[in-house]
C-alpha cells in the first residue's frame, strides 16, 4: 500500500489489514507511516511500515523484493500514493517545471515503477491483484489544476494495458476514481468555494470520507471481482455520472 502515512492511504490500509490482510504500509514520510504500522499492530492487526519514494525505480524493485523475502509472496498491490497536498490551482503557464516533474514522477512514473517492479513476482505466482487510485478530477478537469489532473488521468489506460497484459497469468488489475473527499490535503488544496460547489454538484449531497472508498477497495481486492478487470469504479456521489 503506498500513500499509506494520512488521508485516503492511511484509512485503506487500516481497512485491508481489519479483514486479514498483512499490509505493508509504505510511503514517504518516514515518521507518519510507522506511526500507523504500530497503531494496527497494537490492535492485533498484522501491519508493517516501509519508507520509499516510488519515483525512485530502484527503491521499488528493493520493496517488493522485501516484501516477498518477508512474507513469502505478493498477492495485492495497491498505488495510492501521489503529489496532492500542497498543489495550488495555477495556469498551465505558470506552473514551475521543478513541480511538474516531481508530480509526473510521482503520479505517473511511480506508479508504473511499481506496477513494474511487482509483475514479475504476479507472474510466477500467476495470481495478484493491482489497484491504481486515479481521480474523479479527470472528468470534472477543474481549471488551474492541469498538472494533477494530467497525471492522474494516465491511471485508465496503464491500468487497462496491464489488465490486458497480465489477464492471461492471472492478475487482474483495475482503478477507483474519488470524488472529492474530505481530507486535510483535499482543505489545503481546494477553496471553500470549490468545496461548496462540489457537494452542490453531488447528488448524495456531502464530500466522500476516506471510509466511502474502502467498499470499492475491498470488492476489487476480494474473489468477489474475480472477473472483473480493467475497470474503474467511480466513487464520488454522483457528483459525475460516467457512461
Amino acid at each position: 500500500m503506498t500513500g499509506a502515512a494520512q488521508g485516503i492511504g492511511e484509512i485503506y490500509a487500516g481497512y485491508l489489514a481489519g479483514l486479514g490482510a498483512t499490509v505493508v504500509l509504505a510511503d514517504l514520510a518516514d515518521d507518519a507511516v510507522h506511526e500507523n504500522a504500530a497503531r494496527l499492530e497494537k490492535e492485533g492487526l498484522s501491519a508493517f511500515a516501509s519508507r520509499i519514494d516510488i519515483a525512485d525505480p530502484e527503491a521499488c524493485v528493493a520493496l517488493i523484493k522485501d516484501v516477498v523475502e518477508d512474507h513469502g509472496k505478493l498477492d495485492i498491490l495497491v498505488n495510492n500514493a501521489a503529489v496532492y497536498q500542497g498543489l495550488r490551482a495555477t495556469p498551465a503557464e505558470e506552473i514551475p517545471l521543478d513541480v511538474w516533474r516531481r508530480i509526473v514522477d510521482v503520479n505517473v512514473s511511480g506508479m508504473f515503477y511499481m506496477c513494474r517492479a511487482a509483475i514479475p513476482q504476479f507472474k510466477q505466482q500467476r495470481s495478484g491483484v493491482i489497484v491504481n487510485q486515479t481521480s474523479g478530477s479527470i472528468w470534472t478537469v477543474p481549471p488551474g489544476m492541469l498538472h494533477y489532473v494530467t497525471t492522474k488521468s494516465t491511471a485508465i489506460p496503464m491500468t487497462k494495458i496491464l489488465a490486458k497484459e497480465l489477464g492471461p497469468f492471472g492478475v487482474r488489475v483495475n482503478a477507483i476514481a474519488p470524488g472529492l473527499t474530505d481530507t486535510a490535503a483535499t482543505h489545503d488544496v481546494a477553496a471553500q468555494q470549490a468545496i461548496d460547489m462540489s457537494i452542490a454538484a453531488t447528488p448524495l449531497g456531502r464530500l466522500a470520507i476516506p471510509e466511502d472508498l474502502c467498499g470499492a477497495l475491498g470488492f476489487l481486492c476480494s474473489d468477489d471481482s474475480a472477473f472483473v478487470t480493467g475497470q474503474t469504479i467511480a466513487v464520488n456521489g454522483g457528483s459525475n455520472m460516467i457512461p
